[in-house]
């Protein structure tokens, strides 16, 4: 089993006015009532939750002054997994044993749907799918940052606001809970051309709150999370970007998958879709094989966290994200499906 995110580390030369301020913020609650977002993790029915203790404003300096400084370099550590505790969904929770399902948004749209290159169902799920960056400081030398990639998808919810990955990008601490000084940032439709130039063309997204599916187990078919996302100038990522519909509860396999992910060797966009059948885990994950892609070699570290797509649904109104990409079983491409436990921490985190 592989796990596919990708790891740099945060150098910490010429970042001395910078971390102090992003140490306190990340760990202390903000007193104004515009800042009024801060609590502790706490447990939620089927995961575990964290809000955002820095406003939108000391998250964007915090990575411009990142960027500025130009002191990321690449780490070939790997990120631990990890198995949050928290209780079972309840029976009661709404949704729960029956299959919950809501429609794409994006604007009208004129042309063929199916999924090819340059189609509009292609064009709907690179705007919507984009790099997740995670920066979260080093417990044994907190002048360290470490940040890692990961891929995200934007999917349709009440607030607007909320994007799908998988819980193995989302940093811990040694008590089992999401860590709490982590901060994250979102860039729908990234890429990177040749001459090393990245592109923002939906500009960069901070958090409010993050939440990760509970499995004691760390089984890979529960490796999924969900973060809401602060507005954009007042704007909602979803009314910027369209979003994927979704579908809790899949019990019956399409005839075919897309996996969609921005793996750090490429940094672009890129899909694979394969033909799926169900994995030996239980409850079991979706497996895909043959196709474009055959393996998942080019799935490889950054694309963790990209959306399963339902292959059926771009004939039909737009992409309906199914569950996510959460690396490998042998050579097939293996993804996480969502079920109860992943819908109740979808209600919670928006």
């Amino acid at each position: 089993m592989r796990r596919h995110a990708v790891t740099l580390a945060l150098a910490t030369a010429g970042l001395a006015a910078a971390l102090p301020m992003a140490q306190v913020y990340a760990t202390t609650p903000p007193t104004g009532p515009a800042e009024s977002v801060a609590s502790a993790p706490r447990a939620v029915d089927g995961g575990v939750q964290s809000r955002a203790t820095a406003t939108d404003a000391q998250q964007r300096a915090f990575w411009a002054e990142n960027e500025k400084s130009g002191t990321f370099r690449q780490f070939t550590g790997k990120l631990p997994d990890w198995k949050p505790e928290a209780g079972p969904t309840r029976a009661t929770e709404p949704g729960a044993g029956r299959i919950v399902k809501a429609p794409a948004v994006a604007p009208q749209q004129k042309g063929k749907s199916a999924f090819t290159a340059g189609s509009a169902g292609e064009s709907r799920l690179r705007a919507t799918t984009g790099r997740i960056r995670i920066a979260w400081p080093d417990e044994k030398n907190p002048s360290t940052w470490w940040v890692s990639a990961c891929t995200g998808n934007v999917i349709t919810s009440d607030s607007k606001d909320v994007i799908a990955t998988a819980r193995h990008c989302i940093p811990h601490d040694d008590q089992g809970r999401v860590n709490p000084k982590a901060q994250y940032e979102f860039t729908p439709g990234y890429s990177k051309d040749a001459g090393g130039t990245e592109h923002a063309p939906y500009g960069k997204w901070t958090f409010r709150s993050v939440g990760v599916v509970n499995d004691s187990a760390g089984r890979q078919s529960s490796d999924s999370a969900f973060l809401a996302l602060n507005t954009q100038n007042g704007t909602h990522v979803q009314d910027k970007v369209g979003s994927s519909g979704y579908r809790f509860g899949t019990v019956t396999l399409p005839n075919r998958v897309v996996i969609a992910g921005i793996p750090a060797k490429s940094d672009q966009f890129h899909t694979c879709v394969k033909e799926p059948y169900w994995g030996p885990d239980n409850p079991p994950q979706i497996l895909g094989r043959g196709g474009p892609c055959t393996g998942d070699s080019d799935l490889s570290g950054g694309a963790s966290g990209g959306p399963l797509v339902d292959g059926d649904t771009f004939d039909s109104g737009g992409p309906v994200q199914i569950g996510n990409f959460s690396g490998s079983l042998g050579e097939d491409a293996a993804a996480a499906v969502w079920r109860d436990e992943a819908f109740a921490v979808f209600r919670s985190v928006q």
